[in-house]
Order: C-alpha cells, then sequence, then structure tokens
C-alpha cells in the first residue's frame, strides 16, 4: 500500500493539473444563472443572466456540457476498464441523480405545502404546479418516482437521468458506427420539430408532456457526449478552422444583439424588440427549437477556441467560487432549487422589489458557494485522511 500511494498522488496531481476548468466555470455560470431565473424570470437581475445572451439559455449550456463530460469521462472507462464495467459507473450515477431527485422532490413539496397552508394561499400550489400533489398526494407521488409528474423547477433533473440511461448504447455505437449514431440522433431531433406532438407522457392530465422533451434534448446531450469523446480519440480539428470561427462569431454577435434588444424593449418599451414576432415563435424550450440549439453550439465552439482549458483566469480567485459550484453541481443545484422556490414565496408575499430580489440573490449564491466550499474542504480532507486510516488498520490487524 505505501509503495502505491506516491503514485496514487501524482496520477490525482496530473488529473488537477490536467481538469478542463471551463466546464466546471461554465456550468457554476448556468447552475447561478438557473438559480436567479428560477426566482424571478422577470425581475431585472434575470435579464441579464445567460437567457440574455442569445436565443438559448442555462438550461442548454447545463445539458451540453453535462453531455460532454460524461463522453469523455465514460469514453475513457470504456477504454480502460471495458464496457460493462464503464456502463455500470453510468447506471451508478444515474440512481445517484435519481435519489437527489426524489429526495429534492419530497423537501420541494413539503416546503411548498407548508407554506401554501401556513401563508393561506393556494395560488402558490398552483404557481408551482403542485396543486395535484395536494389533491391527491399517493397518485401523485406514484408518478413522480416513475418521473412522470415534474412540478415547477423540477424537470431537468428526469431529463439528464433518462439521457444517462441511454448513454452506454450511445457509447458503444460512436465506437462502432459513430456517423450513424449522430444521424439517428438529429433525425429523431428533426422528426420532433416537424411533428411538435412527439414527447413522453406526464402527470397530470392526458395531455400533459414533460417540459424538456427527451427525444429532442438528445441530440443536444448526445452531441456534447461525441465532442467529448472525440477529444480523447485526438482533438475536434474543425475547431481551428477560420471560416467556421468567423461564422460562428458572426451568428453570435448577431443572436447577442437580437436578444439584448428584447431585453431592452421589455425595459424600455419604446425600444423595438429586433424581428421578435417572427423569432420568438420559433423558440420552443421544450422542443429545442433550432434557433436555441445553434445559438448554444455556437457559443460553445467560441468558447472552446477563445478560453484555454489552462486560462489563468480560471484558476483565479476570482473565479474558484464559480469552478467549485461547477465540480459539485449536483449538491449546489438541489440547493438551488430550494432556496429559488423560498426566495419566490418570499418576495411575492412581501412584494419585494428590486433590492429584496438583489438581497435574497445575493444570499443565496453566498450560500450555494459556501457549500460548495464545504464539499471542497471535505473531498480533500477525505483524500488526505484516507491512506494513514488504511495503513493504522492494517497495522492493528498485524498486531
Amino acid at each position: 500500500m505505501n509503495k502505491s500511494m506516491p503514485s496514487d498522488q501524482r496520477r490525482e496531481e496530473k488529473q488537477a493539473t490536467t481538469r478542463d476548468l471551463r466546464l466546471d466555470f461554465f456550468r457554476g455560470i448556468a447552475l447561478f444563472s438557473i438559480f436567479i431565473d428560477h426566482v424571478d424570470w422577470n425581475s431585472l437581475v434575470a435579464q441579464f443572466t445567460l437567457q440574455s445572451v442569445g436565443f438559448s439559455d442555462a438550461a442548454e449550456v447545463f445539458i451540453f456540457i453535462s453531455g460532454y463530460t460524461a463522453g469523455m469521462v465514460y469514453g475513457r472507462a470504456i477504454e480502460q476498464q471495458g464496457l460493462v464495467r464503464a456502463a455500470m459507473r453510468i447506471y451508478h450515477r444515474a440512481w445517484q441523480l435519481y435519489v437527489a431527485h426524489v429526495f429534492l422532490f419530497m423537501q420541494f413539496m413539503a416546503t411548498v405545502a407548508y407554506l401554501v397552508d401556513d401563508l393561506n394561499n393556494a395560488l402558490y400550489a398552483e404557481e408551482f404546479r403542485a396543486a395535484d400533489f395536494l389533491k391527491e398526494p399517493g397518485v401523485a407521488v406514484i408518478k413522480a418516482l416513475t418521473l412522470q409528474f415534474q412540478p415547477d423547477f423540477m424537470d431537468i433533473l428526469p431529463l439528464y437521468i433518462v439521457l444517462l440511461a441511454v448513454l452506454p448504447f450511445v457509447l458503444v455505437g460512436f465506437r462502432l458506427w459513430p456517423a450513424g449514431v449522430l444521424v439517428a440522433s438529429f433525425g429523431l431531433w428533426g422528426a420532433v420539430q416537424l411533428t411538435k406532438s412527439v414527447s413522453l407522457a406526464a402527470y397530470p392530465g392526458s395531455d400533459q408532456v414533460w417540459f424538456f422533451n427527451p427525444l429532442s434534448w438528445q441530440a443536444l446531450f448526445f452531441l456534447g457526449a461525441w465532442c467529448g469523446w472525440r477529444g480523447l480519440k485526438g482533438g475536434m480539428p474543425w475547431l481551428t478552422n477560420r471560416w467556421l470561427f468567423r461564422l460562428a462569431l458572426a451568428g453570435a454577435l448577431a443572436g447577442f444583439l437580437i436578444r439584448f434588444s428584447w431585453t431592452l424593449h421589455r425595459l424600455y418599451d419604446p425600444f423595438p424588440a429586433l424581428f421578435g414576432r417572427a423569432l420568438l415563435p420559433l423558440l420552443s424550450k421544450t422542443n429545442l427549437s433550432w434557433p436555441r440549439f445553434a445559438n448554444v453550439l455556437i457559443l460553445a465552439l467560441l468558447a472552446a477556441r477563445l478560453i484555454s482549458p489552462q486560462a489563468k483566469f480560471l484558476a483565479s480567485r476570482a473565479a474558484r467560487p464559480i469552478v467549485m459550484c461547477g465540480r459539485h453541481s449536483l449538491h449546489v443545484f438541489c440547493l438551488g432549487i430550494l432556496l429559488s422556490t423560498i426566495g419566490r414565496l418570499v418576495i411575492n408575499e412581501f412584494l419585494g422589489g428590486t433590492l429584496l430580489q438583489c438581497v435574497f440573490l445575493a444570499a443565496g449564491i453566498a450560500i450555494m458557494i459556501g457549500i460548495a466550499a464545504l464539499m471542497e474542504w471535505f473531498n480533500a480532507a477525505h483524500s488526505l485522511s484516507s491512506p494513514p486510516v488504511r495503513q493504522a488498520s492494517t497495522t492493528e490487524r498485524g498486531g
């Protein structure tokens, strides 16, 4: 054991130095944006989150990065450990997400039910799409366990769980015939765009569907997984294509100017919302419409081209809180959902203006960073204390 410790430490140091901090950084930005948007999508602060950068928002960024990370991590696991063990790791992660979702669901429902009863305002149950739980909790819990009941804020983890469940088959397809897998994935996405009616059933009601349609969002996740998997095979040469970069830059600039004009129009009505009538009907989030899809891919290409994985600002003190939150995304996300639920209720109940919103958002982000720092400290302490503990137990058995 003592002989293996130096090599283990060298391996951990190598992983730390080669870790792509861009993934953690932008995932942290997405988590903060999700929290702010959930507290109040129409607030002044929410007008300057990721939703104001282009036609996509934090959800697209989060799913693409999650797919990229999954393709990179589990693609490497298949190469080193084989398909069976890699698939077991994927399903273990899916199980962790499922347990987190169920726990978060119960906490969410308990919070909403308590506050609705305490504040004597049933409108909050309707606002959070939680009224059916209060009417028939037995049925609602069963539907929640099967991922069919998705109250407000509780719809992105079920999507992630379903996509992870399919990922082992997709990774096998990447090894055998990657072009065929991508064509099938985009073909399914295209079919959803044409029909607008292909989705998974949800609860309640016979016409209720998943807010994030897995049949369309799978294209973004699996494209990200392919990029992460492809990076293990020698990189992505198209990132250095000058014309593609210029086209992406022009697309990002056009998307930003159009979307930001909508923000200015919301803040100052006489300012024109550029192409609003033509584009707004096309921005379906449920089915991941093509402007949203194209926009997030453009932003991903520019970020990959312009920002180095070891850029100095990513390791700076200013970026460290964001990177920590992105590294512990599951814990921070779940906490953000509970905080945003409480925040919306508090702000609505006390008719909070911009000042109260800013105070609560600042406090919520501080709590999220604090939890991420606590997780960081715990993991560091655990990694340092584990070898001596194992060594001591060996000595005691020998005695």
